[in-house]
């Protein structure tokens, strides 16, 4: 009996765990495409840092112009595909997955303060639910057939997992984004697999260069371990003032009936008006976009205490006002901007091993805390830096970040463990 049930289960991952990674790899390396290389590398070789920094105010209105035009319920990306795994007959609403991604191109293409990630998963997701809803419809492909939802999650998957450029890291997070201290195990071998060819496709066409390449090989250091324990605390009490933040301007925006228009042309003017100040106290926009430059410039050291601190205030409210206004994308980017913030200024006071170190672990400590995760982000600086020793502190300051966070989440669909059986193929 074991023979067929391997048979059936090989050839599940075959027919619908490849195909898969291959659609989500290329659909990730298009969207990468329209935001990156069509508007905002010529935006930034093109225009005045002034021009720049009023970006946002037009990607905001168009956003919300999009938005309202098309009647989308929801900004939300990331958590609509928790909510969908949970609660299937809710589903992705293909007919909003047009308007919806196109209003997170013009939050991102404009600059403002939004990651690629939240995008990358949803649209992943969407795909791989639509394939396997194709499959299921043929009797005759039986072992193809099998859940939407846990589909669903290997799309999810796969979408991080181009994205990032990190295979193993968009698994992991794919399949510990349902549950706060649980793992939608169910999905690991498919996830595993359709990542992995996923990564292939997108970095045949698009760059596979690291998100965070460094100059040295980390190997572990007890002194290095020791202080992972007061940067995670720092950085769980952070992510918890982020998560509230974010919580306090949707509530106070949802209070007032003004225009909804009005709502996305106030979050404009708030975003370039930071970008503006930042500019004239930094010297660049540095809350623009999703953050992953200023985030390289933390590690190398460009900044001081007092401007790393800055930097961290600075993407927090950016980020808050971004989607607490309506703005359409992930958050993992700028989440880890601002672990990086508060990682290069114990970087400073601290003096780590290696300069850098405590800027990967704040990363890892504040991205693990604001998705309620102990293994992906700790995993993810490994896998963007190719020093897989960071792992050991990374997992110390997630996990210390994770308890002291209180099980506050960027994610409100989140459930804190499953229930009943696993839903397998």
């Amino acid at each position: 009996m074991a023979l067929p049930t391997h048979l059936k289960t090989a050839s599940h991952v075959a027919l619908v765990g490849v195909p898969v990674g291959v659609v989500v790899g290329l659909a990730i390396a298009a969207y990468d495409y329209i935001v990156t290389t069509l508007l905002w590398v010529p935006f930034t070789g093109t225009l005045s840092t002034t021009v720049l920094c009023l970006l946002p105010c037009i990607g905001m209105l168009l956003t919300g112009l999009i938005m309202e035009t098309f009647r989308v319920k929801t900004s939300s990306m990331a958590d609509e595909v928790v909510r969908a795994y949970h609660h299937p007959p809710s589903g992705l609403r293909p007919q909003e997955s047009i308007p919806k991604l196109a209003a997170s191109i013009a939050t991102m293409g404009f600059g403002c303060s939004a990651g690629m990630e939240g995008a990358s998963k949803w649209l992943g997701a969407s795909l791989a639910a639509r394939i396997q809803s194709i499959f299921n419809g043929f009797g005759w492909l039986k072992w193809a057939h099998g859940s939407i939802e846990t589909t669903m999650l290997v799309g999810a998957s796969a979408g991080i997992s181009a994205i990032f450029r990190a295979p193993l890291t968009g698994t992991i997070m794919g399949l510990e984004s349902p549950y706060k201290k649980d793992l939608a195990y169910d999905a690991l071998l498919h996830g595993l697999v359709a990542s992995s060819v996923s990564y292939a496709t997108f970095v045949t066409l698009r760059n596979g260069t690291p998100y965070f390449p460094i100059h040295f090989s980390y190997s572990i250091q007890l002194r290095d371990l020791l202080f992972c324990i007061p940067l995670g605390v720092v950085a769980g009490v952070g992510s918890n003032f982020f998560l509230t933040v974010l919580s306090f301007i949707k509530s106070v925006q949802e209070k007032y009936a003004y225009s909804k228009y009005l709502k996305y042309l106030l979050g404009g003017i708030l975003l370039s008006g930071l970008a503006l100040l930042m500019n004239h106290l930094v010297g660049e926009p540095i809350t623009l976009q999703a953050g992953l430059p200023t985030a390289n410039k933390l590690l190398a050291g460009r900044f001081d205490s007092q401007t790393s601190l800055l930097i961290f205030v600075a993407k927090l409210l950016a980020t808050a006002i971004t989607f607490g206004m309506g703005g359409v994308g992930g958050l993992f980017v700028p989440s880890a901007t601002m672990g990086a913030g508060l990682g290069a200024f114990c970087d400073l006071y601290f003096q780590p091993s290696q300069p850098g170190v405590f800027t990967l672990v704040g990363i890892a400590a504040f991205t693990g805390a604001s998705y309620n995760s102990l293994l992906f982000s700790a995993i993810f600086i490994a896998e963007a830096t190719g020093n897989p020793a960071l792992v050991v502190p990374g997992i110390l300051a997630s996990c210390t970040a994770y308890l002291v966070s209180t099980g506050i989440s960027n994610s409100p669909s989140q459930k804190t463990h499953r229930s009943g059986e696993p839903r397998g193929f």
